[in-house]
């Protein structure tokens, strides 16, 4: 099963900032008993003060300095240094203060924190140190003659081993769950490509990879609805000239290689503000926005320039020529009315002998 990251530094610093807040909070709360035991028991106050105050704030913060800097030296060993740093302390915690003085169970939180990394070898990690430092602190104990009980003994190692085992089975379902979120997230971002995909097979045509006749109906609406009604709007419609002489000279293929060739040269000589379609057949419109009537003659006269000078390799000695029918849209017309007067300037400039540009400027 594939496992996350190791060396998750903002977890890092969320520990260290918890850290920070354990100490900060223990020596308020130790302030307080401090004074609750002067008042208690007034000869003691200097011990206790020195025992649960003063060395045990002094051990953490020294605690603090080397786990900064072996964080700072050893970056790639951040994970186990947070686990021996968040040991160390609950065991400075055990054997200073009198009240956690068996309280071994304590050590099985930093086990719990090694679950965050969501690795099972930290886990490991994090249990086999903390069967070290038991047997330090039992150690410690009896070398300090306190009695030990094996029942303590048995206990203590027995919660450890336990709270191992639940975060090996919450690792492993947050692992399953993760894996299936994946494959959720995988599955989701499949279907969307193939959304796209197929969204995109409906309006481009396969052969030109130009806009279709579907795409150029919806564009021509939205361009109507929202175009401010002072930015001109022109259409032209371009026809391949001889273009079924070509089909039963050369054969469809060398008339799909001219279409191509037409549509490559649409997107190089258009500009970015100018959509180019494959209106049907060997026909092809370019919607043009925000150009005056001039502007666009000069680029469809710069379009025919370059499809007169374009060769085809397998129609040797043969011009490629097209004819354009232009017109600008007026506001006051219907769309279907407008289309009809591009196209009859298209049929005008082919019945004038082709390879030319018939215009209509609307007032």
């Amino acid at each position: 099963m594939e496992q996350l990251p190791a060396n998750d530094h903002i977890w890092n610093r969320k520990l260290i900032h918890i850290l920070w807040w354990i100490l900060l909070i223990y020596e308020v709360v130790a302030i307080l008993g401090f004074f609750f035991n002067l008042y208690d028991q007034p000869p003691q106050w200097f011990n206790s003060f020195m025992h649960v105050q003063i060395i045990t704030t002094c051990l953490q913060l020294s605690l603090m300095g080397a786990g900064y800097l072996a964080i700072h030296f050893l970056k790639q060993y951040s994970d186990f240094i947070m686990i021996t740093w968040t040991m160390t302390m609950v065991s400075i915690f055990i054997i200073c203060i009198p009240e956690l003085m068996s309280s071994y169970e304590l050590i099985s939180i930093p086990i719990i924190l090694a679950s965050i990394y969501f690795q099972k070898k930290y886990i490991f990690f994090a249990y086999s140190l903390g069967i070290v430092y038991l047997i330090s602190l039992l150690v410690c104990q009896v070398y300090q003659g306190h009695a030990l009980k094996p029942s303590d003994v048995v206990m203590s190692i027995t919660v450890l081993t336990v709270t191992a085992l639940v975060c090996f089975v919450i690792m492993n379902k947050g692992l399953v769950l993760i894996t299936e979120l994946k494959d959720s997230v995988v599955r989701e971002q499949d279907l969307l490509i193939r959304n796209v995909m197929i969204d995109r097979l409906s309006k481009v045509d396969a052969l030109t990879e130009l806009f279709n006749h579907r795409s150029f109906q919806e564009h021509t609406d939205h361009l109507i609805s929202h175009m401010p009604h002072d930015t001109p709007l022109e259409l032209a419609l371009i026809d391949i000239d001889n273009f079924k002489r070509i089909n039963d000279t050369y054969g469809h293929w060398v008339g799909d290689m001219v279409l191509k060739t037409i549509g490559s040269i649409l997107k190089e000589v258009l500009g970015p503000d100018d959509m180019s379609f494959r209106y049907g057949g060997e026909e092809f419109a370019v919607l043009f926005v925000g150009k005056s009537h001039e502007e666009v003659l000069h680029i469809c006269e710069k379009l025919m320039e370059t499809i007169r000078s374009t060769e085809i390799p397998e129609m040797p000695d043969q011009p490629l020529t097209m004819s354009i029918g232009l017109a600008s849209y007026n506001r006051n017309t219907m769309k279907k009315a407008w289309f009809q007067l591009v196209d009859e300037c298209l049929y005008t400039a082919k019945r004038n002998g082709k390879n030319r540009i018939h215009s209509h400027i609307s007032e």
